[in-house]
């Protein structure tokens, strides 16, 4: 928001009767287009009356949140840029994303409420004037758009503290992320059609959450449970598939991850024996949460290891 906008508050409403909702949270390109990976992960632990309890309460406020920011889905925002999670007391909380960072006030605060079939949200967004200390208690911090898939040349693996994140512990700490780029050789072709089987990307995804544990804590952690795995494109000999990880939510004792693998370039066995083309757009074929438990005893950040080995 610009202007005008950042002087004063804006409020949205949003209401609907969650029973619009069920069947369309069963089909995987809805769930893909209302909800982040995160959501998607939870409700899956979830049984299917609350499921649907709890995606409708994020849908009503994500269209709250639209209306507060003065764009709608699909002129500007979608409702995947938009998270909210909930504190450990339940408030919701919420992250701006992508293109919906641009348009977010600096204090953001949404409210959900539930009668019978009946969902309700109100998004309340303040200037950034109003109150400097009140982003921590109403809004996760906003993220920046966040650019393709596709890494610099000859980087074979690459993570950055890109952005502030929610942190349990700390609201300060930056977001730790982790990059990997691999060819698929022939000898991984695992079935028929010369196609991959899905371990394969599971284990590029295990490497890149214990690299984060490891720069996050100095310890590789222990991989308690993937949720939300979904193979979306098959994955063949010649392909190169850029995966990345980014830590999305910190624990005394839990480290949970995002995860994202994209076909960068492709064989083409019609072309000849060796031709490969590069993809216009980057292809996913995997995406995935896993938590990882970094045992008690060990949790300290890696940066204060390495200051102890500097002092001796």
């Amino acid at each position: 928001m610009n202007g005008a906008a950042d002087r004063s508050a804006r409020i949205g409403l949003d209401v609907l009767d969650q029973s619009e909702l069920r069947r369309l949270i069963e089909r995987p390109w809805f769930l893909r287009f209302g909800f982040t990976p995160e959501e998607i992960a939870h409700a899956d632990t979830l049984g299917a009356e609350r499921r649907l309890e709890f995606l409708a309460g994020r849908f009503a406020a994500k269209e709250a949140l639209c209306k507060m920011l003065g764009t709608g889905f699909l002129q500007g925002v979608t409702p995947r840029e938009i998270y909210v999670e909930h504190t450990p007391r339940g408030a919701p909380v919420v992250h701006l994303r992508g293109r919906a960072a641009q348009y977010g006030p600096s204090c953001v605060s949404v409210s959900i409420t539930h009668k019978q079939d009946i969902v309700a949200a109100v998004a309340l967004g303040l200037p950034s004037a109003a109150d400097p200390m009140a982003e921590s208690e109403c809004t996760g911090p906003t993220e920046p758009k966040e650019s393709a898939p596709m890494s610099p040349p000859n980087t074979n693996s690459a993570t950055a503290a890109q952005r502030p994140a929610h942190h349990e512990e700390d609201a300060q700490a930056p977001t730790i992320t982790a990059f990997l780029r691999v060819r698929i050789g022939q000898e991984e072709a695992h079935y028929g059609g010369n196609l991959v089987d899905g371990a394969r990307i599971l284990r590029l995804f295990g490497d890149l959450v214990t690299e984060i544990t490891v720069r996050t804590d100095g310890d590789e952690g222990l991989l308690a449970q993937y949720s939300g795995i979904q193979f979306t494109a098959p994955v063949k000999p010649g392909d190169y598939i850029e995966a990345r990880g980014r830590l999305v939510r910190r624990t005394r004792l839990r480290r949970v991850v995002q995860l994202e693998a994209h076909k960068v370039l492709h064989a083409r066995p019609g072309g000849g024996e060796s031709a490969a083309t590069v993809l216009q757009e980057p292809q996913l074929v995997c995406s995935a949460t896993a938590t990882s438990v970094v045992p008690l005893p060990r949790t300290r950040p890696a940066a204060t290891r390495s200051s102890a080995v500097k002092e001796t």
